[in-house]
């Protein structure tokens, strides 16, 4: 047991440090990317004696949904109903893009078209190795590790992207300080309850990652009821980030992007292609929707949603606006693609 607690103490030391040098070094969202760049590296030289509970996680991610969730508004849940046809677009053009990707890598490689198609496609990582389990001619490894190079790649670039590609078009945003006293606590009581009771509710009813969706969900219910949501301290959403950056980084290892060989130039190829055709899309969608451009690039983006919600957070993006299309193409590629590949591969 205290080796136990020794080594999440550990991990915490090192993970935090990482923070704070990039944070100094000015590099984009560097709660989540120093720790994750941090466990990386000593996960690979310690042989994995990273220890990290998923409650941390959770709880971080608790945090960060309800940092989003309270962000949306009736005004939202218009815009949401009026934006469904462009959202559907988006992730068409999305999915048929990441198939392509999948196939040159198939043709050029030597994968099954069922690996290179799944281990590309922009969902989220547990959900493809699942779904890699259930198609046939599907490696599982080969899966696990394209979705983690695409993973790595779209967290390093997107907020690079923009963070000096987009914001500094407008100057760099300044983030408006956080202060919550007594009385908004108070009131926001039942706003701040709903995020940890919408996680527990979402992980009964079998959510995808519900303890990111149901606080978001929770949080979002309490404002369109009336109750005043107070924003979180920045030092306890920067404490999150942290959390969340080192469950990240604690199941990725040098060494295991080594074993995909000839596909890892495919797969990191495949993911930097993917974040600037999705530039491309978002620069489209600013002409037809009242989006920004660093609004409608993190809406498009291919990361995953809990990532971009934190840099739209950090930009002073819209995060409701991101928040529908990243849930919308989430649960197309949850509740739609699945069967599609499936009843395509078993077909062939």
């Amino acid at each position: 047991m205290l080796s136990d607690i020794y080594k999440i103490i550990v991990t915490f030391m090192i993970a935090a440090p990482a923070g704070l040098v990039l944070y100094y070094l000015r590099i984009p969202l560097p709660w989540i990317l120093g720790p994750l760049s941090a466990m990386m590296v000593y996960g690979s030289w310690s042989g994995n004696r990273i220890l990290w509970p998923v409650g941390l996680r959770d709880c971080g991610v608790i945090v960060i949904g309800y940092s989003m969730g309270r962000t949306v508004t009736g005004q939202t849940m218009q815009q949401v109903v009026a934006h469904l046809p462009a959202m559907f677009i988006v992730t068409f053009l999305t999915v048929a893009f990441c198939i392509a990707v999948g196939y040159i890598t198939h043709r050029r490689t030597g994968i099954s078209l069922a690996s290179g198609v799944v281990g590309s496609m922009p969902g989220g990582l547990a959900q493809m190795i699942l779904l890699s389990e259930e198609i046939e001619d599907t490696d599982m490894t080969v899966v696990a590790l394209m979705q983690t190079v695409r993973l790595i790649a779209v967290v390093f670039i997107v907020p690079f992207v923009a963070t000096y590609g987009i914001a500094h078009m407008n100057g760099m945003p300044s983030l408006p300080s956080i202060e919550a006293n007594a009385y908004d606590l108070v009131r926001g009581m039942p706003a701040i309850a709903a995020a940890p009771l919408g996680a527990g509710l979402a992980y009964l009813l079998k959510f995808p990652t519900p303890f990111l969706l149901g606080p978001i969900c929770g949080a979002a219910a309490a404002v369109l009821s009336g109750y005043p949501a107070p924003p979180v301290p920045a030092e306890l959403l920067n404490l999150a980030m942290i959390f969340f950056g080192i469950h990240m980084g604690k199941g990725i290892t040098l060494s295991s992007l080594r074993k995909l060989g000839k596909v890892f130039p495919f797969a990191v190829g495949g993911a930097v292609l993917l974040v600037f055709f999705t530039f491309f899309l978002s620069a489209g969608l600013t002409f037809f929707t009242s989006a920004t451009l660093i609004t409608a690039f993190l809406s498009t983006s291919p990361g995953g949603l809990a990532e971009m919600g934190v840099i739209g957070l950090a930009l002073n993006a819209d995060t409701a606006f991101v928040l529908a299309y990243q849930l919308f193409r989430v649960f197309s590629l949850l509740l739609l693609v699945p069967s599609l590949l499936k009843w395509r591969f078993k077909r062939r």
